[in-house]
């Protein structure tokens, strides 16, 4: 894949090979072998629950850290599962797949602790409230928002190995009406958090949909994009509200993604205000409950 075609601005102002340089610079996780054993097996017109239940199992972390969150108030199961067994019988292959695949996430990528508390904490209720939605909005694969939630921000920790002034970077985007969160990196780094977690979520073998919707998750010109597939669009519009209900609950009042891009998210998800914040009250309670 050409990188300079992924971002109008990725050739401004350096060159592309300058851009692919500095993307290969930037310490972007390897899918681990495990991962790649369970993503084959799924991929099976029969998979084989037995086999993805023993290789979990090889992996103690994995295993106690699987259950650990099946048996979390995100999942609300009627009895708790003690067993990988009784895990995949309760939650189905590609839950278990999709719970896989975000404990990997968490032990591939490093940095400092204090700013990854927080960056884990935020992708937990994104993930939750991706999976919510898409089963309460529908139009999106529940596995597939789930993993968009998890996804979307992973190259922010990437960039800030890479980049020693990317904090300064970060506040600037997270505070600038104007221009897109991506415009505002590439301005500073011609590299942006979507163009970086769109390759790992593409190297560790997440779904198209899902990794172009990591992409362009703060081009919102998609939601008024007939053009679009409807579930690209879905996906980007549920992760915005998602934000919305991150930064309420975090007692932000202002939320300046929403700011640019939140009308026409509601547009395309037919939420009326009203609709809107019951969906957005609902997810707070969830968050205040501990789901994630």
């Amino acid at each position: 894949m050409s990188l300079a075609t992924d971002s109008k601005s990725a050739t401004q102002p350096g060159t592309r090979l300058d851009v692919e340089s500095l993307i290969k610079s930037i310490a972007i996780p390897p899918r681990p072998e495990l991962l790649t054993q369970v993503q084959t097996e799924l991929a099976r017109p029969d998979p084989d629950p037995a086999r993805i239940s023993a290789w979990i199992a090889k992996d103690v972390a994995m295993t106690a850290g699987v259950l650990r969150i099946v048996n979390s108030p995100f999942y609300a199961l009627s009895r708790p599962a003690s067993t990988l067994e009784q895990a995949l019988s309760l939650l189905g292959l590609r839950q278990i797949g999709t719970l896989v695949t975000g404990f990997a996430l968490r032990q591939a990528v490093k940095g400092e602790p204090v700013g990854l508390t927080r960056f884990w904490d935020v992708s937990a209720k994104r993930s939750y409230a991706m999976l919510r939605l898409a089963r309460g909005l529908r139009g999106v694969d529940v596995d597939a928002a789930q993993s968009f939630g998890l996804f979307c921000d992973v190259g922010i920790p990437l960039l800030m190995q890479r980049f020693v002034d990317y904090p300064v970077t970060l506040k600037a985007a997270n505070q600038d009406p104007v221009r897109s969160f991506t415009e505002v990196e590439q301005a500073s780094h011609d590299a942006d958090h979507a163009m970086i977690g769109a390759l790992m979520a593409r190297s560790w073998g997440l779904p198209k949909l899902v990794c172009d919707a990591i992409r362009r998750h703060h081009d919102y010109s998609v939601l008024r994009d007939l053009a679009v597939a409807p579930e690209l669009g879905r996906l980007i519009a549920m992760g915005l509200v998602a934000e919305l209900a991150i930064q309420r609950f975090a007692r932000l009042n202002a939320s300046m993604e929403w700011d640019k891009g939140g009308e026409d998210a509601a547009s395309l998800l037919i939420l009326s205000s009203v609709g809107l914040e019951d969906w957005i009250s609902d997810l707070i309670d969830g968050f205040a409950l501990g789901v994630a």
